[in-house]
C-alpha cells in the first residue's frame, strides 16, 4: 500500500514547464508522447523498443505508478563538449574546429549555431546559440499548433526572420497532400547559420533520454554471473546509448547504480535534458582586438557588464538548473576602444588566454543534466546482456558503435537500441 505521502502526477507537463501549448495539447504530449515511450519501456512493447526487450521492473511511469513528488530528484550531470571529438582531435583549436563543424558532431545533447555576419566561414563571430530542446516537442508543436510554432521560430531567431518563409520548415506528404513538418530545415540544420531550434544531431532525442534511463534500470551479469558495473561495459551489454561519449554512459552507470541499490525509478519532471550550469567566470571583454596575434593587454581586458545582456537566455529556467536555450551576442551600442562595436569575438577567456573564435569555446563550459525521482525498494534479479533477435534468413548488421568516423556520423535515428 502506498504511504500518504505518495501520489500519482496528473500529467507530465512540457519541458521546463514550457507554456507554448496549450492545455489540451499539454495533455496530449503528456499522454500520446511521455506516458507513451514510459509505457512501452515498461512492458517491452515492440513499437517503441527493439524486439527482445524484457519487461521493466525498477522503472515506472508517474503518472500510473504513485510516488513521493516531494523527494529531491537524482540528478545525472556531464560536461556538453563532445567526448568523441576530444578524444579523435587533441589540441586546441583543432577539437573546437571540428566540433563547429557540423551539428552531427555535438552529440552531447547540447547543439549550437554560429553566426559570423558577411565573412560567414572566417569573420568574426557575431552571435552563437546553443540549445538542448528535443526534436519531438518542436515537432509536435509545428504539427499541432502551426501558427504559434512559425511565431516562435522567428521570435527566437529574430535577427533572421524577415528571410523567413513559412514554406522553408515543412514538406509535402505526397500521399496525403498533407505538410508536414521537417526538423532538418534550413533554419534548424546547419551550424553555421546562426540560427537553431531544437537538437537534430540523431542520437540527441527525447526518447532516447527516457530509453536510456528505462534500460539502465536493468541489473546486469556477465557470462561468469558477475554484476556488471563499468559504464561502458554496462551500454554494450544492455545496449543503450552509445559507448565514449560523455553523456550516455554517465547516465547509464549512475542510474544502474541506484537500481542495484535497489531504487525503482522514472525521469523527474518535466521530462527533459536541461542546461544546467554555464561558468561564465572566465570570460571578459578584450575592448581593443579580437585576435589572438600578440596578448591582450591589462587596461584592455574589462569585466563584461550586464551579463545578462550578453549571455541571454531565452527558454528554460536556469536559476532553477533548468535552463533550454541561451543566446550569446553583444547588444548594439556596446562600443570597444576604438569605437567599434563589440563582438563575441572581443570576447577573452582569461582562463585559456584566447578570444572567442568558435562556439565550441563556450561549450567546454555548459553541464547537462537529467534527474531521476525513485522509489525504495529491493533490486530484481540479474539478467544476461540483451541480445537482439536476427530475423530469420538475414545476416543482421554490425551494430554501429559510434566510432567510424568519431563524432561525425550516427545511428539513423534516436540511441535507443
Amino acid at each position: 500500500m502506498a504511504s500518504i505521502k505518495d501520489s500519482k502526477l496528473s500529467r507530465h507537463d512540457p519541458p521546463g514547464n514550457l507554456s507554448d501549448l496549450n492545455d489540451s495539447n499539454k495533455a496530449k504530449w503528456s499522454t500520446d508522447y511521455i506516458s507513451y515511450w514510459m509505457r512501452g519501456e515498461i512492458n517491452a512493447d515492440p513499437h517503441v523498443v527493439s524486439k527482445g526487450r524484457t519487461k521493466l521492473a525498477q522503472f515506472f511511469d508517474g503518472t500510473q505508478t504513485p510516488f513521493n513528488q516531494n523527494d529531491p530528484p537524482q540528478v545525472v550531470e556531464w560536461n556538453a563538449f563532445p567526448k568523441l571529438i576530444k578524444s579523435s582531435y587533441p589540441g586546441e583549436p583543432l577539437h573546437w574546429q571540428m566540433a563547429d563543424l557540423s551539428r552531427v558532431a555535438q552529440d552531447e545533447y547540447l547543439e549550437w549555431s554560429v553566426s559570423r555576419g558577411a565573412r560567414k566561414y572566417t569573420g568574426d563571430i557575431h552571435s552563437v546559440t546553443f540549445t538542448c530542446e528535443g526534436p519531438e516537442y518542436w515537432q509536435f508543436l509545428a504539427s499541432c499548433q502551426k501558427a504559434d510554432f512559425l511565431n516562435l521560430m522567428k521570435h527566437l531567431n529574430s535577427g533572421f526572420s524577415e528571410d523567413m518563409d513559412d514554406s522553408d520548415f515543412f514538406l509535402k506528404d505526397q500521399v496525403t497532400g498533407n505538410k508536414v513538418y521537417n526538423p532538418a530545415n534550413t533554419w534548424n540544420m546547419l551550424s553555421k547559420t546562426g540560427t537553431i531550434a531544437h537538437l537534430i544531431q540523431p542520437n540527441n532525442t527525447l526518447s532516447a533520454e527516457i530509453d536510456i534511463l528505462a534500460q539502465a534500470t536493468v541489473i546486469r551479469k556477465n557470462q561468469a554471473g558477475q554484476i556488471i558495473t563499468d559504464s561502458d561495459e554496462l551500454i554494450k551489454c544492455s545496449k543503450y546509448g552509445n559507448p565514449g561519449r560523455n553523456s550516455d554512459p554517465t547516465i547509464g552507470s549512475t542510474i544502474n547504480s541506484f537500481a542495484r541499490a535497489g531504487a525503482t525509478l522514472t525521469v523527474a519532471e518535466p521530462v527533459a535534458l536541461y542546461i544546467r550550469r554555464f561558468d561564465t567566470s572566465p570570460f571578459v571583454f578584450d575592448i581593443n582586438s579580437t585576435s589572438d596575434n600578440t596578448p591582450p593587454k591589462s587596461e584592455d581586458l574589462k569585466p563584461i557588464d550586464k551579463p545578462e545582456e550578453v549571455f541571454h537566455w531565452q527558454r528554460g529556467d536556469i536559476s532553477k538548473k533548468k535552463g533550454l536555450r541561451i543566446k550569446i551576442e553583444v547588444p548594439q551600442g556596446r562600443k570597444g576602444k576604438h569605437g567599434q562595436q563589440l563582438l563575441v569575438s572581443n570576447i577573452y577567456d582569461k582562463e585559456k588566454q584566447v578570444h572567442i573564435r568558435y562556439g565550441a569555446q563556450f561549450a567546454d563550459y555548459f553541464t547537462i543534466g537529467v534527474s531521476a525521482a525513485g522509489k525504495a525498494g529491493k533490486p530484481a534479479t540479474a539478467q544476461d546482456c540483451y541480445k537482439p533477435p536476427a530475423a530469420a534468413g538475414v545476416t543482421p548488421c554490425a551494430q554501429f558503435d559510434g566510432f567510424a568516423h568519431p563524432g561525425l556520423c550516427g545511428a539513423p535515428g534516436s540511441s535507443r537500441a
